[in-house]
């Protein structure tokens, strides 16, 4: 009889449980008990999803916010704390925070096995190049289509993040079912003319 091997213990504390207030300060707003809500809200919304996917993330990846522990975490982000494990909270789940665009990473996923949290909706990252955009863009939409479950958010106030959005439900043939405008102006260390918001949760219509 073999001897029960037991899971190796992680590196604590996670990089996620790190507060990073030395990389690009101008995003510390990100740190905020307000802007952290979004990540409540998120993580809700994904709490049935055995893979749990994220664009975006840098200092508040959704990893830190999930109230269960999927098999598998995806968070693909240039500016986040590149990280691989295979473990969360004590159970097993593969992480993987990737320091990429969305572009750049191949996304391997089958249609409907994965939530996916998109907030902020920076999108910075496009090319110039008006046909290689277009790839992009799709590539964006099919993400979003092929999810069970997307959390989008923005800022009220950045006119292009809202249009973005609203074209990637409209294009994706998502239902939104449920949206929520958030006054984020009064939690402290919300340093931002961003602080008005809207999250939205989207979903493929029902199929009858």
């Amino acid at each position: 009889m073999h001897a029960h091997r037991s899971m190796p213990k992680p590196t604590r504390p996670y990089p996620w449980e790190q507060v990073d207030r030395g990389t690009h300060p101008d995003m510390d707003y990100l740190l905020s008990e307000g802007a952290r809500a979004r990540y409540v809200l998120a993580a809700h919304y994904v709490r049935d999803q055995e893979q749990v996917v994220e664009i975006g993330g840098f200092k508040t990846p959704i990893t830190a916010f999930l109230t269960h522990v999927p098999k598998r975490v995806l968070v693909v982000d240039p500016l986040v704390t590149e990280f691989h494990g295979e473990e969360l909270n004590g159970r097993p789940c593969r992480v993987d925070h990737v320091a990429k665009t969305f572009q750049q990473y191949p996304f391997e996923l089958d249609a409907g096995s994965y939530g996916l949290v998109l907030l902020g909706a920076s999108m910075k990252y496009f090319s110039r190049d008006s046909l290689q955009r277009q790839v992009e863009w799709d590539k964006l939409v099919e993400i979003v289509r092929h999810s069970a479950v997307a959390v989008l958010e923005f800022a009220l106030e950045w006119r292009l993040g809202r249009d973005n959005i609203d074209t990637i439900v409209r294009e994706a043939e998502f239902e939104t079912v449920m949206q929520a405008d958030l006054d984020l102006r009064h939690s402290p260390g919300m340093d931002t003319i961003h602080h008005q918001r809207r999250l939205m949760v989207v979903r493929p219509p029902a199929r009858g």
